[in-house]
Formats: C-alpha cells, structure tokens, sequence
C-alpha cells in the first residue's frame, strides 16, 4: 500500500514538474487557449447555432491548439539553450534528459499528424492549421530561426500563437455546424487575433531586451527600441479595437459590450485605488496590460452567458469552462464584485499584487 503511494506521488511530481514545466503550459493553458476558445464560442454566436452542439469541434480545438502550443514551447527551449546561457536564463530543457524530450516532440508531431489528416479534405482548417505549425518551425529552427530577424520574428510568433489558431477555432466551428461563416466575419477574427499577438510579443521583446542583448539576439525591439513602442501603440492597438468593436457588432448581443464596461470601469478603479499603470505595449512599474485581463477573464463567460440565453444547454459548456479554467472565472468574479464593494479604503497588499501579477500574462508566444 505505501509503496503503491510512492509511485502515485512520484507521477504526480513528474507531471507537475516535468511534463508541465518542459512544456511550459503554465505559460498558454489560460493565456493562449482561452482567446482561441473565445473566438470558437462567438463563431458559433454568429453562425446562431448552440455551442453545446459542437462540443466534439470545441475538444478537437482544445487538444490540437494544445499540441501546437506544446512542440512551439520544447522546440523554443531546445533551440534557446547557448542564447539562454549567454543570458543567464533558466532553460527548461537543459535538465531534462534527451529520451524524454524526444518522446514529448514525438507526442506532439504525431497528435499534430492525426489532427492534420483528419481535417484532410478541409482545406481552409488545414491549410490554418498546417501554417500554425510552420510558424512556429520557422520562429525557432535555424537556418531560418526568425525570432533573431526583427519583424519576420514579430509575424511569425503572432500569427503562430494568435492568428492562426484563432482561425483555426472559426473553422472548426464552421465545419461542425455544416455552415460557412461571412468574409467579415473570418476578417475581424484574423484582424484582432494578429493585432493582440503582436501587442503581446512586442510586450514580451520590450520586457526582455535586456536578456536579448547578453545573449546576442537582434530581436524586433531590440532592432528598433523606439519604433517598437510607437508601432504597438498608434498602429496595432487602434486595428485591434477596430476589429474588437466589428465582432462585438456581428455577435449582435449586449452582453459582451456590458462586460467590456465592467472591465473598463474595474480598469480605472484599479488604477486609481491600487496605483498601478495601463499599458498598451510598454512594460512599467506595477502595470497591467489594457485588454487582457476582458480577453483571459470576462470576454469568453459574456460569449457563453449569451449563448446560455439563446439556448439553455450552454450552460453546461459554461460551466466546463470553469471547471477548465478556474482562476480565469474567479478573477472575472472578482473585479465585477470589486465594482459594487462598498469598502474602498482597506486593500490588503496581496489583492492588489493578484491584480498586478494577473496582468503580466506569459504572452509573448514562444519565448
């Protein structure tokens, strides 16, 4: 019996420890797939069919994105190894034997293959799919390894973590409810999912130009550290909001625009009350990142609390959500009670590190 423990405990510790950290699915378990499983639940809004009806489309996203995100993460540490000890950074590959970080890449191409023929004689979600993949190839791998050549680095980690994926939730919802979604619609999704992926590695190059410098490489902000900031907050930020506001227009309920209120108004309350900054893409003291916490938190429960209403067996997938993504849903919780507290004056400085650290997401695609 204590020895049946023991090796409980010890797979335990390998999955938390080993899997997870060697493929780093604290960094995208929240912070990618929930964006990605956004745009899958508004496409099923637009196409007005039930969400609860696609719950077979809905885990083939989950498990594909997963996959992609999974190999994006190994393959970036592997190829990171002699920039990370140039910079003095921990690589997660490092100590981890080779056997096992073989058998992880070899999971993920072969999850990757299965998924890839199956949606065979589909060529738009393929097509997506297959260019997730190569983007993330393309960031890493020399002789290619974008992420050392400024703005080919730049598109190939938004479009790998946002863009592509995102496209791929539309149509996969598309293909399970036997429909086409409107050229605007596929437009928008494209549009705002690139634009949040290169706030966020913008973000990301700017948060770390100082390990890029040790370690030698010529990232997009490091290339160009002025225009960097100027070109995510004039260019990005403003096509972003434009193509947030065409699909709130398209989803055509007033949920999601309620709840990006809520998010405005907790927004300035938390400036005010717990001194910390907005930011669109750069990092300062005690900041939050504008958008994100209605992308991570609040925009998806809008998304199902509207599709709830059309139909009541969504209600089942909103709780699965919760059940998937916990913190997300306890933090939207709290900033919409933060809003009708009646005690302003007392504020524990854990709360307001948990709204400091909440907002420094691991967005910055691959590394």
């Amino acid at each position: 019996m204590r020895l049946q423990y023991h090796n409980r405990l010890r797979y335990s510790r390998f999955i938390r420890h080993d899997l997870i950290g060697l493929i780093r699915a604290d960094e995208w378990w929240e912070y990618k797939l929930v964006p990605v499983l956004s745009a899958f639940y508004a496409t099923a809004l637009v196409l007005h069919i039930a969400v609860s009806s696609l719950w077979a489309g809905a885990l083939a996203l989950l498990l594909s994105v997963a996959a992609a995100a999974a190999y994006a993460s190994v393959i970036n540490d592997l190829t990171d190894r002699a920039d990370d000890v140039r910079a003095g950074k921990r690589n997660r590959v490092a100590d981890r034997s080779r056997s096992m970080v073989a058998a992880v890449l070899a999971a993920t191409v072969c999850a990757g293959f299965i998924f890839g023929w199956l949606w065979r004689k589909d060529v738009q979600l393929l097509s997506c799919y297959l260019a997730t993949w190569l983007a993330f190839s393309l960031y890493s791998f020399p002789p290619f390894r974008f992420k050392k050549r400024g703005l080919p680095g730049v598109l190939c980690d938004a479009a790998g973590a946002h863009l592509f994926p995102a496209l791929v939730a539309v149509f996969i919802a598309c293909r399970g409810a036997q429909r086409a979604a409107s050229e605007a619609w596929v437009a928008s999704v494209a549009v705002w999912a690139l634009a949040y992926g290169l706030r966020g590695i913008l973000w990301h190059q700017l948060t770390d130009v100082g390990n890029d410098r040790a370690a030698g490489v010529r990232t997009f902000a490091r290339r160009y550290p002025l225009a960097a900031p100027v070109i995510g907050t004039f260019a990005v930020f403003p096509l972003e909001l434009g193509a947030l506001a065409a699909m709130l227009w398209q989803i055509g309920s007033a949920w999601p625009p309620a709840f990006l209120v809520l998010y405005v108004l907790y927004a300035i309350r938390s400036a005010r009350r717990w001194q910390t900054t907005p930011v669109i893409v750069v990092p300062k003291p005690r900041f939050f990142i504008v958008l994100h916490e209605f992308y991570s938190d609040l925009f998806p429960v809008a998304l199902l609390i509207t599709a709830a209403v059309r139909d009541r067996r969504d209600l089942v997938v909103l709780f699965v959500h919760v059940l998937m993504f916990p913190r997300r849903v306890v933090h939207a919780i709290g900033r919409i009670a933060s809003l009708s507290s009646t005690s302003r004056r007392r504020v524990s400085a854990s709360t307001a590190n948990t709204v400091v650290n909440a907002s420094e997401p691991h967005q910055g695609g691959v590394g």
